[in-house]
């Protein structure tokens, strides 16, 4: 996850945002997938294809996360970045079906910075990308998936990493 904390925190700092927003961004990419520890261990662990039942179990994670963090007065404001982190920008995306600007700007950043370390990282379950694939494929994503302006922004701060 250290990876994933400091693309998330140097790309917030790219985008001059406010420190607090930057930390709040850094937070969010180390808490992320933190609802995942009320999943069964051999669901997160399967190395073939999910069945649908298999698929919503995963699917539950952001709400499962939400409320963990929403336990602790100290972390309850990371609570909707994680519940929106698996959220599309078309409105496609899951737990809410939030579209477009409903989104909250912390978790349209996230979902970015994670999708290109998902690709350009070994994973058992996908191939991993070169970095020029990894652009081809966030363009292609962008307006659907992803907030086309947010694209923009992390594909101009990557081409000087």
């Amino acid at each position: 996850y250290q990876r994933l904390i400091t693309m998330a925190r140097d790309f917030g700092k790219a985008m001059k945002l406010e420190k607090i927003d930057i930390e709040n961004l850094a937070l969010l990419a180390e808490l992320h997938d933190i609802g995942k520890v009320g999943l069964e261990k051999e669901l997160l662990l399967k190395s073939g294809p999910l069945s649908e039942e298999e698929w919503q179990s995963i699917k539950r994670h952001p709400e499962l996360g939400f409320k963990i963090v929403s336990a602790s007065t100290k972390l309850t404001h990371i609570g909707k970045g994680i519940l929106a982190h698996h959220e599309h920008w078309d409105g496609n995306g899951y737990p809410q079906g939030l579209k477009g600007e409903e989104i909250p700007l912390i978790a349209r950043i996230f979902s970015i910075v994670e999708a290109y370390d998902v690709m350009t990282h070994e994973r058992s379950y996908k191939p991993t990308y070169t970095k020029d694939r990894a652009i081809i494929e966030l363009k292609r994503n962008s307006g659907t998936q992803f907030d086309p302006s947010l694209v923009v922004a992390f594909l101009n701060y990557i081409k000087n990493i």
